[in-house]
C-alpha cells in the first residue's frame, strides 16, 4: 500500500467487531514499531501485549477512567511504557525531553503497521493507571504512557479526514 493511502486509511476506531487479533500478528506489528527512530537510538519504550482473558481484564481497567466504553469489543491491546529518560552527552537537560516524543513516533509506527495489516486502532491515554499496571504486571515505578486498542473495525470504510486548512498548519520560511 502506498504511504499516503496508508495514512488515509488509519483512523481512531471506536467500533470493533470483537474478533481476536492473532498472537503472530501482534508480534509482527510490535516488530515493525521497534524500527521507529529515537533520540540517540535510546528506544525508551517497552510494549506489553494483552490478549484473551488479559485483554478482557484490561478493558475493565480502561473503562474505570469513565471513558472508552467501546473497548469491550477490541481484539487485543498493546500497552506502551516509558523505560528510559536518558538525555545523552552534549544535550542540555533544560533543552528537550526526548522519551515521550520517541514514544509518540513509535506509537504512530505501530498504528500504521497495524493499519497495513487490516487492523484498526485507537490510541488511549485515559485509563485506571494502577489497575492497568496490576493486570499487566508492570512494576509500579514504570510509567504507562499509552494503551493502543486493536481489532477489526465493524465498518472498514475510513471516514473522511477533517483537517485544519493548510495555512494554519504549514508554512515556508515565514510563520
Amino acid at each position: 500500500m502506498a504511504f499516503k493511502e496508508l495514512a488515509l486509511c488509519r483512523e481512531s476506531c471506536r467500533d470493533y467487531d470483537g474478533r481476536c487479533v492473532s498472537h503472530d500478528l501482534l508480534e509482527e506489528i510490535m516488530d515493525v514499531a521497534c524500527l521507529s527512530p529515537s533520540a540517540c537510538n535510546s528506544q525508551p519504550w517497552r510494549m506489553v501485549a494483552a490478549e484473551g482473558e488479559t485483554a478482557k481484564a484490561l478493558a475493565e481497567e480502561i473503562k474505570k477512567s469513565g471513558r472508552n466504553f467501546f473497548v469491550d469489543n477490541c481484539g487485543a491491546f498493546i500497552a506502551i511504557c516509558e523505560t528510559e529518560a536518558v538525555l545523552r552527552a552534549g544535550v542540555n537537560e533544560d533543552q528537550q525531553y526526548f522519551a515521550q516524543m520517541d514514544i509518540g513516533m513509535m506509537t504512530m509506527m505501530l498504528t500504521l503497521a497495524a493499519a497495513d495489516k487490516g487492523i484498526a486502532s485507537c490510541i488511549l491515554g485515559c485509563f485506571d493507571d494502577e489497575g492497568c499496571h496490576k493486570v499487566l504486571g508492570i512494576p509500579k515505578d514504570v510509567p504507562l504512557r499509552l494503551i493502543i486498542a486493536l481489532g477489526y473495525a465493524k465498518n472498514e470504510t475510513p471516514r473522511d479526514k477533517i483537517r485544519k486548512p493548510k495555512d494554519q498548519t504549514t508554512a515556508f520560511q515565514n510563520w
